[in-house]
């Protein structure tokens, strides 16, 4: 990104507005974007840096929330000068970006957490269709009639099945990613639709697997 140096001599003021306007035309919007990145980019890494070292993240991690920090006001664009107590604007634009720097933080402490407890997506996940092929395979009697069960189900159930056996975990939704796919997957429906095929679903393997027992209990019987 070239032309932020046409900007660099704007003020700060004037580089905020002409970023904020969705008037403005995407270069110009752009340049004024970079232009404050370079500006404000070496104090924040600063303070992102001290904030890391204090909960014992190293410049790399500080370097992340910087990048995050920035990402963020690109897609907010909402800095206001009349809600800040300070007159400089740059002291004030400062300070919201370290705001942000805050809760960037958060957000990656929460997201590390996750991937310790296996509740992570990466956003490689897909909705499952059907089953694998599983040729010369010996299943086990329960496993078969889970199978048959799946492969009764509609087209629709069985893809939210599938797709929520393999990608669920435990305390978490699914990635809001998947979910929209799933939804668009299935023509478009609410979530609330999904969630009834889930049910309906699982209460349908279910009562296979329990037919099963059923079975296995009054065969025991007979002995």
């Amino acid at each position: 990104m070239e032309n932020w140096k046409k900007f660099e001599n704007e003020d700060t003021a004037t580089l905020i507005k002409l970023f904020q306007s969705k008037a403005e035309e995407e270069s110009v919007r752009e340049g004024a974007f970079y232009s404050l990145c370079y500006r404000f980019r070496k104090d924040l890494l600063c303070k992102c840096e001290i904030t890391c070292k204090r909960f014992g993240h190293d410049i790399n991690v500080a370097e992340q929330i910087s990048e995050a920090t920035f990402a963020r006001y690109a897609q907010k664009g909402d800095f206001k000068i009349e809600k800040s107590s300070l007159t400089s604007i740059d002291a004030a634009f400062k300070l919201y970006l370290y705001a942000i720097s805050k809760n960037e933080l958060t957000n990656y402490y929460r997201l590390e957490e996750k991937k310790k407890r296996g509740h992570y997506y990466d956003g490689s996940e897909r909705i499952i269709t059907d089953l694998p092929p599983l040729p010369n395979i010996k299943l086990c009697i329960e496993d078969e009639i889970r199978l048959r069960a799946i492969e009764s189900l509609s087209p629709a159930h069985r893809a939210v099945y599938l797709t929520y056996k393999q990608h669920e975990r435990n305390g978490c939704n699914l990635s809001k990613q998947l979910q929209n796919e799933l939804r668009e997957h299935l023509g478009g429906v609410k979530q609330t639709t999904v969630r009834g095929y889930k049910k309906e679903a699982n209460d349908k393997v279910n009562i296979y697997l329990e037919a099963m027992n059923l079975t296995k209990e009054l065969s025991d019987e007979e002995f």
